[in-house]
């Protein structure tokens, strides 16, 4: 009885899976013709040259680091695949080296820099990578690119013209995710941008300016450790206003993302 069970179970399985293809050589429900998809068309966009500016959500920062494969998912780069469909070029990445993450800077490790997180599974925890960052900050890449993300860039940095001077790393004044990529010491991450004559841009900015007050519980004590004041609102509509500006003069259309909800973040529910 059991041999017979089988065999019938078997027929059964062989039976539903020749209807499954029998379907599926069908065009239709119906057997007919399906209509033909509607042909893509750009609009009015002009995805030619785009370029993307912004920070950490740009750049494609994930797991606490910046790293080849999470570059590789980054919405920019993401975006441009789709756009790739309607007559968008190439977009390029200023990749790090690998996927570790971190960097170093003179040949030096900075705990600012770390690796990414991993899963720790005996502990059920994240934990940095137990590794070497081998991405240099100083080694400077040979551009332009599209992605104009820099991890860290608040409103502002976008305008600072020694935002990338290797000279300015050790007074702060510099970010060494830009140095490894500006194209000299003296540009700005808009001014890099711009000389590649965009014909469509993302913008992406001003979460990093309430971040690191979030992250010291809204502390005002400017003596405070891990103090870091929010950007004032006039600062930022002058940096906001003169992106937005200064991206469209030559008639370029953009999409600009607004300042997501800092406390809805998992470090303010969770951790």
């Amino acid at each position: 009885m059991k041999s017979i069970f089988n065999l019938r179970y078997y027929i059964a399985i062989a039976f539903c899976s020749v209807l499954i293809v029998s379907c599926n050589d069908d065009d239709g429900p119906n057997g007919e013709n399906p209509e033909p998809l509607p042909q893509l068309t750009s609009g009015e966009a002009d995805f030619s040259k785009y370029v993307s500016l912004g920070n950490s959500l740009t750049a494609g920062y994930t797991d606490g680091a910046l790293f080849a494969a999470s570059q590789q998912y980054s919405m920019p780069n993401l975006l441009a695949q789709k756009f790739s469909l309607v007559g968008g070029g190439e977009f390029s990445q200023p990749l790090t080296d690998g996927n570790i993450g971190g960097l170093l800077i003179g040949g030096q490790e900075n705990p600012s820099f770390a690796p990414r997180l991993v899963l720790d599974l005996q502990i059920g925890l994240p934990v940095r990578l137990d590794a070497t960052p081998t991405t240099e900050a100083l080694n400077v890449l040979s551009g332009p690119f599209n992605n104009m993300g820099v991890p860290g860039a608040k409103s502002f940095h976008l305008l600072f013209d020694g935002y990338g001077n290797p000279a300015n790393l050790s007074l702060g004044l510099a970010n060494p995710y830009f140095v490894r990529f500006a194209s000299s010491p003296t540009t700005t991450i808009l001014g890099d941008a711009m000389a590649q004559n965009p014909t469509f841009f993302t913008l992406w900015v001003g979460n990093q300016d309430i971040l690191g007050y979030a992250y010291s519980g809204g502390e005002s004590d400017p003596d405070a450790p891990g103090y870091e004041p929010m950007t004032d609102l006039g600062t930022f509509s002058f940096a906001y206003s003169t992106l937005i500006n200064t991206l469209t003069l030559g008639g370029a259309k953009g999409v600009v993302a607004n300042v997501p909800d800092i406390t809805s973040l998992a470090h303010f529910t969770t951790v």
